[in-house]
């Protein structure tokens, strides 16, 4: 990932994924450019999903969220990324973000502020919109 942290190959979530409480075990798999990974429920390989570091979205927001103690010293945050609209805008989703110890223990955040949005545009991943087109 872009911003240097190290994601384990495996992750384990005891609570599963908000909606997905059967998504437990999770294979990381770097995508080429290394900016993204891709996410993929061992137990439903169907499942998957892009992430990013939070911090490649909203710098700063790791600190912030270790200062308030919904972070602990050790664990990285990434973010889910979607695409939506007609051309597609992607976006990730602070409001939910993966905190991920170095062991691959993992647990998603709630984050009820409207600091963290559910839809932030990816920012300087993302390229700016042109007026051409």
């Amino acid at each position: 990932m872009s911003s240097d942290i190290e994601i384990p190959a495996v992750l384990t979530l005891a609570a599963g994924l908000l909606g997905l409480p059967e998504t437990r075990i999770i294979d990381v798999i770097p995508i080429a450019g290394g900016e993204f990974v891709e996410l993929v429920d061992r137990a439903a390989p169907v499942l998957g999903w892009l992430a990013a570091s939070v911090e490649d979205v909203r710098p700063g927001m790791t600190a912030a969220l270790r200062a308030s103690d919904r972070v602990s010293d050790g664990e990285v945050l990434i973010a889910l990324l979607s695409s939506h609209g007609d051309p597609a805008v992607v976006t990730a989703n602070l409001a939910g973000p993966i905190a991920i110890g170095p062991g691959g223990a993992a647990r998603q955040l709630v984050l009820e502020d409207p600091a963290y949005e559910l839809r932030a545009r990816l920012g300087r991943l993302a390229p700016t919109p042109s007026a051409n087109g």
